[in-house]
This record gives C-alpha cells, structure tokens and sequence, in this order.
C-alpha cells in the first residue's frame, strides 16, 4: 500500500484574523502573493510558506499573517516544471463561493477573480484543474469527493480555497452560500452547515506531497451572532 503524505494546510491569516477581497490587482492579497511566489525561480521549496507570509503581509499592509501547518521542508519539489523536469501528474482543485446572495451576504468579486488568476496559475505549471465554484454546502461536499476520486491517482495535488470562513473551537470552516447565518455559528450548526477545512485538506490524496492554501477569513464564531 502507498503511504501518503499529510496535506501541508497554508491559511492566509492568523487565527482569529480576517483577510482582504480585493487588493490592488482585484483579488485577496494572499493570492496575489502565492501566484508571484510560485514564479520565482530562487525561492527554495522549504522556504516557500516564509516568502508567501512576507509578500502578503506587504500587500495586505500588515493585515493579514499566513500561519502554516505541518509543511515538508524536506521535499525537494517546485511549482515550476523546468525543461527537461520528471513529468509528475499533477493535479488541483479551486473550491471557492463567492456568491452569498441566498444568505444576504454581498457577493465576493475578489474571490471570484482569484478562482480565474489561480486557476490560470496552476494550469501554467503542469496541474489538471478542477474549477469548483460552488454556492451551497452540497455542491462543495461533492466536488470534494470528486477531487479525493481523481487525487488517489496523482503524484502532487493541490487546492486552493476561498470564501467567507469561522473559526470555533480551534478549527476553520468554509461557510457555503446557503449557510443561515440569522441563526449563528454554534459548533452543531457548524458541523452540519458548514464545510470544515480539515476535511478539504482530506480531499488531497496524492502520493507524493499534498498542499491545501485557504484564503479565507478565521473569523471567531462569537463575532458572528446568537447560537
């Protein structure tokens, strides 16, 4: 049986923290920053998540501090594929919302031109892109399961994933387009409604290195009305 690696979580702020929609090249900084990371040929993989904090804390103004889970500094990959490189399979999933319209929420523009520029990205370096924009619950737990499908045959995957996103009791969620937030986040409405991180992350099934960026907020729960 393959033995595979644990996703590398990369979050766009520190917990508790929110992040930005729109910086001055029309998406959150956190993306801006990881599309010019990934093109910079001198930056060696190990370093790769001190090179993505340092850019977005520059174009966030200081608002938003990546935190990092677990990476594998060890692993000599990059997002390049060089001339003459091993072909890997590669493969990647874009989950973002950006439409909360059914929970009288205001669009996120900005997450949905980063789904476009990150897709775009990651096509440029060898991935075969899924492209999950999806507003409600269903729909995300579906792609994800796909993608877990199509992963188990890959070498190296990836997904990116934005959105409005809580944070209760230590762990993240992804909130859908349908989620009711009249009612709140308590914890049992959150594991019903919402989407938790740790299971994207569990969506990266690849053999070789697994990495999962959320450039969504870490809001706290408490912040988010009755329970």
């Amino acid at each position: 049986m393959t033995r595979r690696r644990s996703p590398a979580l990369v979050f766009a702020t520190r917990s508790g923290g929110t992040t930005i929609d729109r910086d001055a090249f029309g998406g959150n900084p956190f993306a801006t920053a990881l599309i010019q990371v990934t093109g910079e040929p001198s930056v060696p993989f190990r370093r790769l998540p001190g090179r993505l904090r340092t850019l977005t804390v520059q174009g966030s103004q200081r608002h938003q501090v990546p935190q990092w889970t677990k990476w594998p500094e060890r692993v000599r990959w990059s997002f390049r594929l060089e001339p003459g490189s091993r072909q890997e399979r590669r493969c990647a999933l874009v989950l973002i919302v950006s439409d909360y319209t059914c929970a009288g929420l205001s669009p996120l523009g900005g997450a949905a031109h980063d789904e476009r520029r990150i897709s775009a990205m990651l096509s440029a370096n060898g991935f075969s892109v899924v492209q999950g924009v999806a507003p409600d619950r269903a729909s995300l737990i579906e792609a994800l399961d796909g993608f877990r499908r199509v992963a188990t045959g890959h070498d190296v995957a990836v997904i990116y994933s934005t959105g409005h996103g809580i944070e209760s009791n230590g762990s993240v969620y992804l909130m859908p387009g349908d989620y009711p937030f009249k009612y709140g986040c308590s914890p049992a409405r959150l594991r019903t409604k919402a989407v938790p991180v740790d299971r994207i992350a569990a969506a990266c099934r690849a053999s070789v290195l697994n990495l999962v960026f959320f450039a969504g907020c870490r809001t706290p729960a408490s912040k988010m009305g009755p329970t």
